[in-house]
């Protein structure tokens, strides 16, 4: 078998890309420029998967889980198709490619760090996190850590009230990985604040620095060279800066976010480890909470955990549980105790049309309400139910719910703008202040024009749908985009078979969106497989740390 052919069967498995092939083909082929050899087909496939793992989200290929990233491939049928389960075979197969392949005080394209296979860049940003989070002992980091409602924000207004009272105006910035994230993060500290009786200047500083995403906090700039603003060279002067919704964290971001912070500026990170990791390449929370819970670590000591949950009760709490210590039997049990605020719904039951009648219902509430003018009052009912589907296509998807629900409501297919939409702004739109994520309602305005509703009661963003580009129906949104926000009533709709993209950390974060109900729709086949499948993402992070 050729090279290209044997390459092109690991393509047809699902281990790599073709496209990984040819970012391959062009590094062996400018090596072979200076007098390199052909790389082991081994060292091929390596490499592949090193080129992809930003695209999965790890950081390097962990050769000591390399089954991992066998795709279809059938590992006992070795022989048609090579794959070996210790990683000395695979370093073996690497050492053919020393003029690509270095080991960690080198510099080439790929670095083999242990059983750990890296991009070069990756590896330079996770050491770099590494170092500059514990340098003095991790003096100028404090971590807090906690599930959903556990008084996490109270605690950071808690220590804006202390450092306050301490200093004369200590300059702060707060930021968050996502502009609705970020939104919400100056919204809740300000209420929190407010119930805390913070002195005025507390208030005066939100005021006059509100949070703001981590890339504007940078100065970033897509055009510009270099494109962040703030750097080493160049770096961010503040006395404290607080990042909330810390999970959505990527590697190479935080690793700009540490290395622009000036020697004198403490870095407060604020988020819950056990939600969805990043979307880009890294788990730097999760990472950071696994060497923290070490009493050598030097985290440890720096590391705040919140226990006590208050967004939701007792029933919802048990469910949350039971899914975070990985137990199917645990979960399932929970599901079928016939709780109060929790319901278990199997596909094909009639239940599933008493659950979208529900849906409807509300749905048409929100039509009622939002013909009627009263925005406020339309915003305020539209957080009582949602759905939450881990899947955005298919009959169980985010497009399926959606057309199910506009369909009861009558809608046809050209009826995109009606009193009573729920939209979802999908890319950041910064003339118009609105980001991605962020969530509205569509409600009659003067003289037959239609305008979207966005933010809390008392504080709202209106704006004609004219000016609206991208934005989303949300009777049903995915779970991903859910991350942060609070409803009622979550309906969490799993899909019909197994899917890759269905792990514990979806059902979690799902299921926690609740605040009085959670209704799970799913197979026990489904729940049980999402349960025992948490994300893995390699990384050398945690133990560097």
């Amino acid at each position: 078998m050729t090279r290209t052919a044997s390459l092109n069967a690991y393509v047809a498995a699902g281990a790599i890309t073709a496209g990984d092939v040819a970012a391959a083909t062009m590094l062996v082929e400018l090596a072979r420029t200076h007098g390199a050899g052909d790389p082991e087909q081994l060292a091929w496939v390596a490499m592949c998967l090193a080129l992809r793992t930003p695209r999965d989200g790890h950081t390097c290929v962990d050769l000591d889980r390399i089954a991992d990233w066998a795709g279809d491939i059938d590992l006992a049928a070795t022989a048609s198709l090579p794959w070996p389960g210790d990683a000395a075979s695979w370093r073996r197969a690497l050492a053919t490619a020393p003029a690509l392949v270095g080991s960690s005080h080198e510099r080439r394209p790929f670095i083999l760090d242990g059983n750990r296979l890296y991009l070069a860049r990756s590896l330079d940003e996770e050491r770099g996190i590494a170092t500059l989070l514990i340098q003095d002992n991790a003096a100028r980091v404090s971590v807090l850590l906690g599930g959903p409602g556990t008084g996490k924000t109270t605690q950071v207004a808690r220590q804006l009230i202390e450092r306050f009272s301490m200093a004369d105006r200590p300059q702060i910035a707060l930021a968050a990985p996502t502009g609705k994230a970020a939104a919400r993060m100056t919204e809740a500290l300000k209420n929190r604040c407010a119930a805390a009786k913070a002195p005025q200047q507390v208030f005066d500083a939100i005021d006059a620095a509100p949070a703001i995403t981590i890339h504007k906090l940078l100065g970033y700039g897509p055009h510009r060279t270099p494109r962040f603003k703030f750097g080493p060279d160049n770096p961010l002067t503040y006395d404290l800066v607080v990042v909330d919704e810390a999970s959505m964290l990527s590697s190479s971001l935080m690793y700009r976010l540490l290395a622009a912070l000036s020697k004198d500026t403490h870095l407060l990170l604020v988020g819950d480890p056990d939600q969805l990791a990043s979307v880009d390449a890294g788990s730097v929370l999760a990472d950071i909470a696994s060497s923290a819970a070490r009493a050598g670590s030097a985290l440890h000591s720096r590391t705040t955990t919140l226990m006590e949950r208050h967004r939701f009760g007792a029933d919802i709490g048990k469910l949350a549980d039971a899914i975070l210590a990985g137990s199917p039997a645990e979960t399932l049990a929970v599901l079928t105790a016939g709780l109060d605020a929790v319901t278990w719904i199997e596909p094909g039951q009639d239940r599933v049309a008493a659950v979208a009648a529900e849906v409807g219902a509300h749905a048409s509430h929100l039509r009622n309400l939002a013909a009627g003018g009263d925005a406020a009052a339309v915003l305020e009912a539209q957080k009582r139910l949602q759905v939450l589907c881990a899947h955005r296509d298919g009959p169980t998807g985010v497009s399926g719910w959606n057309a199910r629900i506009e369909k009861g409501l009558g809608m046809l297919a050209g009826d995109s703008w009606y009193p009573g939409r729920p939209v979802m702004v999908t890319r950041n739109n910064r003339a118009l202040k609105l980001f991605n994520g962020d969530a509205g309602i569509v409600i009659p305005a003067a003289g037959d024009r239609m305008e979207a509703v966005f933010g809390q009661p008392g504080s709202m963003l209106r704006v004609p749908v004219t000016r609206l580009e991208d934005v989303a129906t949300m009777h049903a949104i995915t779970i991903h985009k859910s991350q942060g926000s609070e409803y009622g009533h979550a309906i969490v709709v799993l899909p019909e078979a197994r899917s890759r993209l269905l792990t514990r950390e979806l059902l979690y974060t799902g299921v926690t969106r609740a605040v009085d109900k959670v209704t799970v729709i799913g197979s026990r086949e489904v729940i049980e497989a999402a349960v025992g499948h948490p994300i893995r993402r390699a990384s050398g992070l945690a133990s560097r740390l």
